[in-house]
């Protein structure tokens, strides 16, 4: 079987077992957390994170893909670290969220495409941590020529190099229809594309689409208090997507976060996110289960479909 490269190094993707399909160990946008170092209480920030993943793995979710890039203050060294500490596997990624660095906007597109195959085929700064899949990234009025120059540079990259990409897409303005006609301009194989954030919509039609282009789609952002669409409307698009055979090309996630960066005591401190990595195992799965989705179906889009998006296996 294949391997699939983890912040703890490759591993055979049998080992994969039950993933959440978009996720966060820690973000900082600005990059504060990296910048300005005294602002926070990284072993605080790290025990949480730790906790959160062990918590995790307790609940049975073994795996999860981290879609954190360098503009939404990606720290390789501290991934690494917390995934040692407990014993957990986390897909990296390489690419670029919504914050497009200019460099990114006057570089030719071949070259950014070297940044993101290097750091798929040598590895990310000098942690030895290879990617294991590309992150993109657009929302609403975020197809600048910028935008679109990190598309084209992902697209290239995943051809060199086979390695999947994930997006982040603005559902309700049916932005996923954008970056794949971009994708295929540039020849991407469709499975090996996942249009993220889909189930911020419940127009099942435009996912339908979707899946008749060939790409995965990763029905996530379930929380407590989900933004526009409630987690239960989320569970009901799932589980009539299923019902007309779309199982095989979903997986389910939160867009969560193992931690936030803690600030120094005496400033406002972040708080640990709730159930942020676990609500789609202890909540989410057993609705629908409840509602008669079968076991097998939940091991297909848990199991089955991560470890077939990272790897390109049948």
């Amino acid at each position: 079987m294949a391997t699939i490269q983890t912040a703890r190094g490759p591993i055979d993707a049998s080992e994969l077992g039950f993933t959440i399909s978009h996720e966060h160990v820690l973000t900082s946008q600005g990059q504060d957390w990296k910048h300005y170092p005294w602002m926070f209480d990284h072993e605080a920030t790290r025990r949480v994170a730790v906790q959160s993943l062990l918590e995790a793995k307790a609940a049975g979710v073994n795996a999860f893909i981290d879609l954190t890039t360098p503009d939404l203050g990606r720290d390789i060294e501290f991934f690494k670290a917390v995934a040692i500490e407990a014993a957990y596997h986390i897909v990296c990624a390489t690419g670029i969220w919504r914050d497009v660095p200019r460099s990114f906007a006057v570089r030719d597109i071949d070259a950014s495409a070297d940044i993101f195959v290097r750091e798929i085929e040598v590895g990310i700064e000098d942690s030895g941590v290879k990617a294991g899949v590309i992150k993109v990234a657009n929302d609403e009025n975020e197809l600048t020529p910028a935008h679109l120059n990190v598309l084209r540079a992902a697209a290239r990259a995943s051809n060199r190099t086979g390695c999947p990409i994930s997006t982040h897409h603005w559902a309700v303005g049916e932005q996923g229809r954008e970056q794949i006609r971009i994708f295929k301009e540039e020849g991407v194989q469709m499975d090996r594309v996942c249009i993220g954030h889909t189930a911020d919509t419940t127009d099942l039609g435009y996912i339908e689409w979707l899946f008749n282009q060939g790409v995965y789609v990763s029905m996530d952002r379930y929380t407590p208090n989900a933004r526009t669409v409630s987690w239960q409307q989320r569970n009901e698009s799932v589980k009539e997507l299923i019902k007309r055979g779309w199982a095989s090309k979903m997986m389910l996630g939160h867009d969560g976060h193992a931690t936030f960066p803690f600030k120094k005591v005496g400033e406002e401190r972040a708080v640990k996110p709730d159930d942020s990595l676990v609500f789609v195992k202890n909540v989410a799965v057993p609705a629908l289960l409840a509602d008669g989705v079968s076991q097998d179906t939940i091991d297909t889009m848990m199991v089955d479909v991560p470890r077939r998006f990272l790897t390109g296996e049948a």
